[in-house]
């Protein structure tokens, strides 16, 4: 297969991290910032460090969610690290949080790995080949009616809360069976991945949040769609069953 490599590599600094992680008691995270909706923890930092360590070998350039800067690369081979996906999740004990890593091409999904922290499942997906969990192959639902479909969805820290913003959105997800919030993106885009979710819509969500996901969901058999957002590497995200739009 190709790309076996890359996948053994992300694959290994994802279960490294979720040792780190899964040894760390969700209130002890050691809370280092809460700013606005967002929130910055040591576990993240730690997880991200130890995941950057272990990419290097790969040569490939790495953009973390911690480390991010404006002028990191958004063109060619590079990983895409979210070392905790859920955060506040995990600080707070729910059971919804991850590790999420992939590689991307300039906007095109290569692979994605997450490592589901809660239920100490591994995930893996390389487009044009498969997707897994835990070396099972999963596949999209065959769910082919918005108002039969399960949309999940988020508020990102960064989107706009105005009123004309959010009237937009309700707008355009009014049409779904169900609406479903579970405070990871990478989470949700599993879901849709292995067909218990339909589709999926985040506004203005950082891409190392569903970089990852987004490549499980195309692996998966799904399809998906990014559109720049306001910020610098923020996006617009949505992914379906293939058989759905949103």
């Amino acid at each position: 297969m190709k790309w076996q490599a890359e996948m053994a590599l992300a694959s290994d600094a994802a279960r490294l991290a979720a040792d780190v992680l899964l040894g760390t008691f969700s209130h002890d995270a050691g809370v280092r910032s809460q700013i606005g909706k967002d929130i910055k923890t040591r576990a993240d930092i730690d997880a991200e460090g130890l995941i950057t360590r272990h990419l290097s070998v790969s040569g490939l350039p790495i953009v973390g969610e911690e480390t991010a800067r404006d002028t990191s690369p958004t063109e060619g081979l590079r990983w895409l690290v979210d070392p905790l996906d859920g955060t506040m999740n995990f600080t707070r004990g729910f059971p919804m949080h991850a590790v999420s890593i992939a590689l991307w091409d300039g906007p095109t999904p290569v692979l994605g790995v997450i490592y589901d922290l809660p239920r100490r499942l591994l995930y893996t997906g390389c487009c044009g080949v498969g997707a897994w969990r835990d070396g099972k192959p999963i596949r999209v639902s065959e769910t082919d009616r918005s108002d039969q479909a399960i949309l999940a969805t988020g508020f990102p820290t960064g989107r706009d809360y105005g009123a004309r913003s959010l009237e937009s959105f309700i707008l355009r997800v009014q049409a779904f069976k169900k609406i479903r919030m579970i405070g990871s993106a990478v989470l949700s885009l599993v879901m849709v991945a292995e067909g218990v979710f339909d589709t999926y819509l985040e506004e203005d969500i950082m891409i190392w949040d569903v970089a990852a996901g987004l490549a499980l969901v195309n692996s998966a058999g799904g399809t998906i769609k990014m559109t720049a957002g306001r910020r610098p590497h923020a996006v617009t995200a949505s992914a379906t069953n293939g058989r759905i739009h949103v």
